[in-house]
Formats: structure tokens, C-alpha cells, sequence
């Protein structure tokens, strides 16, 4: 049987998830993260129903930015019920599913999605946004999406719009980009091998899609820079490989933390900035890199009085690490990590490295 993450890392997600909606009820990004392997799986869904609507559910998370990362969507139902106008989830099955889901890979029900198959209706209709609204004011959410898909005109090909409701928002809506990741969710993969697992696979075993408007974080990092750090000739930075990797992992992490800068220390190392809940870090590359990996850096913004000599030296969380791994996801695995023991501590003292 596939294993999910450990006890300890989902106590941590969810109580940086519960401090998250505490306070950070107005963030709101203009991003939708999705694997382009799971927007084809709905896509596979939407043709196996090609007059009639269908639907499902979107489970992943919230990022610090207010933007939603799908990791998984999930069909209809066996018993859902499918009309012209209207599809209804089975309760069962999404129950089912949605906690195994959580508890695996502490997953949060994000949004829903279904089809307007060829009504030509490629937005919310009024009712999807009613029925939005309610479903956030009554389960107090801050936030919710709902994908509409459609047939584009004379066409087979599914197109995919994500609209993002607010709490008390009075069913005005956001339409937003989506932002695809390259390749199959990790949690797709590994859910394949849970036994027990009310699994809902399309019949259809290929179709076209679009998702709309989108783009990938490879376009986004090939975008004009305003300023430059500078680096030794023989440095991997100094390549254009090299810099590409810096603003693409300089993306892929501003899409989940406010603010990230490139900094360039007097030694000429550079970094990847960014501040949380009071505290700055930063993910340091060295010379040598990718021969030696980057480090995890940090230090409170404004260090405790009595405390200036402990953090003379930030705090060094982790070994980062090899390139093609999922560096930002581990990175923020690691700093909610640290964020939520420091909480339960209670202390700002420098204690032995995490990792």
C-alpha cells in the first residue's frame, strides 16, 4: 500500500492551514496551479459525457498568495446524476474519497467543476453562483473555485475556465489564469496504489483541451528582467541555463510566497528572499552550485532583545536538495515546518537544525 505524508507533517498542515484562515481571509491571487495531467483527466471526463452535464471536485491547497494548487480532481460519482442542465455529485462518494485524500496527503477540498458541454455558455451561470455563495458563507471558506468546462464551437475540444468566489461576495466572481505544471501530479501517482480508494477513472482514454487563458512558469521566467545579479565567468549563474534556473524556481516560489526578491550577498552568492509570519529567509546558492546544493536560511525580522548574539548567525534549516527535485515544495514543506514547532515552543532562540 502507497504511504502518504507522516502523522507529524499533516499535524503541521493543518495548523498552518487553520492559521492561514485566520488570517489571511482577504488574500486573493489571480493564479489557479494545476498539473497538466490533471487538466486532461477532466478534459477525459467532460468527453465522456458530450451532451449531458458532468462534474466532479478539485482537492489541493491554498497558497500563501490566495491562489488555489490542484493536485487532484476527481470525477463523478457512480450514482451522480447527470441532466442536461445540471449535474449533482454523488455525497458518498466525494465524503469518502475527500477524507481519504486528507488524511493521505492532507489535501483541502478547494473547489468543484462540470460542464456546459455545447450550451455556449463558457461562464457561471447565476445559479452555479448562488449555489457558490452558499456553499462559502455556509461552510465558512474564504475562498472557492469552480471550473466550468465547454466544447469549443464545432469543435471536440474541452475548454477549462476557472472562476474564484470570496467569502460574503455576493456571487461576484474572478476569472483567473491557470498556471500549469509540466508532467502528472504526485498524488495521482501515488493514489493509484491505495487500496480501498473509491477511485473515478473517465472512459474516454484521450482528449484535447485548453485551458484558459494560461501559462506556464517557463513563459513567465523567459520574461524581460528589470536588473540582474552578476557572477563570477565560471559560475553555473553566469550561464544562460544557470539563470534560467534562477527565475524559473524564483517563479514557482512567488507563486506561493508574497514578495520574493533575488538578492546578491557581498561574497557574490545570490538568493531567493522572502519573509513569513516574522521571520526572513532565504534560500542560498553557492558558488560551487549545483556541485554543492543551496541552504535554507533564516532569522527573525526584528531579533528578540537578549537574542542579537545567538542570531548573529541566521539559523541554517536545510541541506536543500538535488536539481529536478521539487525544491520549492520541499522548501515550503520545510518552512511551515519550522513556523508551526517555533509556534508550539513558543521560543525565537536558536534550537539545532531541522532536516
Amino acid at each position: 500500500m502507497a504511504r502518504g505524508h507522516s502523522e507529524k507533517f499533516r499535524r503541521t498542515i493543518a495548523a498552518s492551514a487553520r492559521k492561514r484562515t485566520e488570517t489571511s481571509g482577504v488574500l486573493r491571487g489571480d493564479k489557479a496551479l494545476i498539473y497538466e495531467g490533471e487538466l486532461e483527466t477532466m478534459a477525459r471526463f467532460v468527453t465522456d459525457y458530450p451532451s449531458i452535464e458532468t462534474g466532479g471536485d478539485l482537492f489541493g491547497f491554498w497558497t500563501h498568495t490566495g491562489s488555489p494548487m490542484i493536485e487532484y480532481v476527481l470525477g463523478p460519482g457512480e450514482t451522480a446524476e447527470h441532466d442536461d442542465a445540471a449535474f449533482y455529485q454523488e455525497s458518498s462518494f466525494l465524503k469518502s474519497a475527500g477524507g481519504i485524500l486528507r488524511d493521505l496527503h492532507g489535501l483541502q477540498h478547494v473547489g468543484t467543476w462540470h460542464s456546459h458541454h455545447r450550451l455556449l455558455l463558457t461562464e457561471p451561470s447565476k445559479g452555479d453562483s448562488s449555489t457558490m455563495q452558499r456553499a462559502l458563507d455556509k461552510n465558512g471558506f474564504n475562498a472557492w473555485l469552480l471550473t466550468i468546462c465547454n466544447f469549443a464551437d464545432k469543435s471536440d475540444r474541452v475548454e477549462m475556465r476557472g472562476y474564484l468566489y470570496g467569502a460574503q461576495g455576493g456571487g461576484e466572481h474572478q476569472q483567473l489564469t491557470w498556471l500549469i505544471l509540466p508532467g502528472s501530479s504526485p498524488v495521482r501517482t501515488a493514489m493509484e496504489a491505495v487500496k480501498g480508494f473509491p477511485r473515478s477513472e473517465p472512459r474516454t482514454l484521450a482528449s484535447t483541451y485548453e485551458a484558459i487563458p494560461s501559462t506556464t512558469f517557463a513563459l513567465v521566467a523567459a520574461a524581460p528582467q528589470t536588473a540582474s545579479p552578476t557572477f563570477p565567468s565560471s559560475s553555473f549563474m553566469a550561464t544562460p541555463e544557470g539563470r534560467g534556473e534562477l527565475y524559473r524556481l524564483s517563479q514557482e516560489l512567488s507563486a506561493l510566497e508574497r514578495d520574493v526578491e533575488i538578492l546578491q550577498r557581498e561574497d557574490g552568492r545570490v538568493s531567493l528572499s522572502f519573509h513569513r509570519d516574522g521571520y526572513a529567509f532565504e534560500v542560498v546558492f553557492p558558488h560551487s552550485y549545483p556541485v554543492v546544493k543551496p541552504v535554507v536560511e533564516c532569522r527573525p525580522v526584528d531579533i528578540p532583545a537578549g537574542q542579537e548574539e545567538s542570531w548573529k548567525t541566521p539559523r541554517t534549516l536545510f541541506v536543500a536538495m538535488d536539481r529536478g527535485d521539487d525544491v520549492v515544495t520541499h522548501i515550503e514543506e520545510l518552512v511551515t515546518t519550522f513556523l508551526v514547532n517555533r509556534e508550539h515552543t513558543g521560543s525565537d532562540a536558536p534550537r539545532d537544525r531541522v532536516g
